[in-house]
């Protein structure tokens, strides 16, 4: 479970003991992080520490809340603020809620106020957590579909990334003994590692014992400064096989970038080094002894890790959503998916094709209803997605040998 980081601004020192020690924080999954006395003492723990949450006073010397919240909401839009302040002036909660406070609470503060506020700010976290993963689910399984060429995407038609200027790195893990558990740990870990370097880095799961990371870099330093620094972090290197791309622009170099990365890991595999390889190194090697060990033909991953989430996610949004007007077009486009890819894809998760899996959920559902309520059978037609009752009647027939009269009137009585 995700605890939040709570960081509470007041000059005035018995204010911040008070908050830190009174207010049941754990409760509604919380934890004072630290506290200031200033606006930029504030500002400083901010840049040291990720704070989810802050209590601010709005009367400081030298920053006023009001101050430190504009500057907060510039350079750390995802954190939350709440406004402490003695004046009961309501011109001043409007600004502070016009500069994006998520709320604003007048001293002495109430305990249960601000109890019953966090529980608020806790559900909205929650969801946020929530809608966030979906995005990125989403926003995964768009650029895997890119990379394998399946589709091209539109970067005006998604909210995606700034990924103007980048490198791929592609990574395996050499020893084929880990169990599953501890090849999602280094996984992990070596995401972990990169993330410290570039927060920006995209990972693409999608192999069992391999990772692909897209690797923004709008530096002007050179590749070898990014090199020096991912060699050094990833201090369990040996464990890996890695090769990077040279370098990539924009979303169209996708395909380009990650095969290029791929071959590059797979030269690593056959001349063992602890360095990552550099496709831009090996390229003249490549063009002059090709080798079938290089061949990424054979080498497309089957994107079941990254995209199992995402045929979840849809399975879930047709079994709530299967009374309206859904088809494959649409779905692909709530999904950021080509609608070839996601027919390709639902069949191999799912062993479904869309229309069979929909038809499925809806006629289970006709059956439920048919047994269970005295609805009309054109009631029931509307109510599970169908507006033409003889259509409606044919693919129940064919779902069950039946009609939906003769099914319902072949029910055995209720007891």
């Amino acid at each position: 479970m995700t605890v939040y980081q709570v960081l509470i601004v007041d000059d005035e020192e018995i204010v911040c003991r008070g908050l830190a020690r009174f207010v049941k924080w754990e409760k509604y999954g919380f934890q004072v992080a630290g506290t200031a006395a200033s606006g930029e003492e504030a500002l400083s723990i901010l840049g040291k520490k990720p704070i989810d949450l802050i209590f601010m006073d709005i009367r400081m010397p030298q920053m006023t809340g009001l101050e430190l919240l504009k500057l907060v909401k510039e350079q750390y839009p995802q954190t939350k603020c709440v406004i402490l302040s003695g004046y009961s002036d309501f011109s001043y909660a409007q600004e502070a809620i016009r500069n994006g406070a998520s709320d604003y609470l007048t001293k002495p503060v109430v305990l249960k106020d601000i109890e019953t506020l966090l529980e608020r700010l806790s559900s909205e976290f929650t969801h946020q957590q929530k809608e966030s993963l979906i995005h990125t689910n989403r926003m995964e399984a768009l650029l895997l579909s890119a990379v394998k060429g399946y589709s091209h995407i539109d970067p005006h038609r998604y909210d995606l990334p700034n990924l103007k200027q980048w490198y791929g790195l592609s990574m395996l893990l050499k020893n084929k003994s880990f169990s599953q558990m501890e090849i999602d740990e280094k996984k992990q870990q070596m995401r972990s590692q990169i993330s410290s370097v570039i927060p920006s880095a995209i990972f693409l799961d999608d192999e069992l014992s391999s990772l692909f990371a897209l690797l923004p870099w709008e530096s002007d330093t050179s590749f070898d400064s990014l090199t020096a620094l991912l060699e050094q972090l990833c201090f369990g290197l040996k464990e890996w096989s890695c090769g990077a791309s040279s370098l990539k622009y924009g979303f169209g170099e996708l395909q380009e970038g990650w095969e290029e990365s791929r071959k590059a890991q797979l030269f690593h595999q056959t001349k063992p080094t602890d360095s990552i390889i550099l496709y831009s190194n090996i390229k003249q090697n490549l063009a002059c002894t090709p080798t079938p060990a290089l061949d990424i033909s054979r080498e497309v991953p089957d994107e079941k890790n990254i995209n199992k989430d995402v045929i979840q996610e849809i399975q879930n949004f047709i079994c709530c959503h299967y009374a309206e007007n859904i088809s494959l077009n649409s779905l692909a486009e709530q999904f950021y998916l080509h609608p070839n890819y996601l027919s390709r894809l639902f069949k191999e998760k799912t062993g479904h094709n869309f229309v069979e899996y929909l038809t499925e959920i809806r006629m289970e559902k006709v059956k439920e209803l048919l047994r269970s309520s005295n609805k009309k059978i054109i009631e029931i037609c509307d109510m599970t997605g169908y507006d033409n009752p003889r259509y409606f009647s044919k693919v129940f027939k064919q779902y069950t040998g039946m009609t939906p009269r003769e099914y319902r009137d072949n029910l055995p009585p209720n007891p």
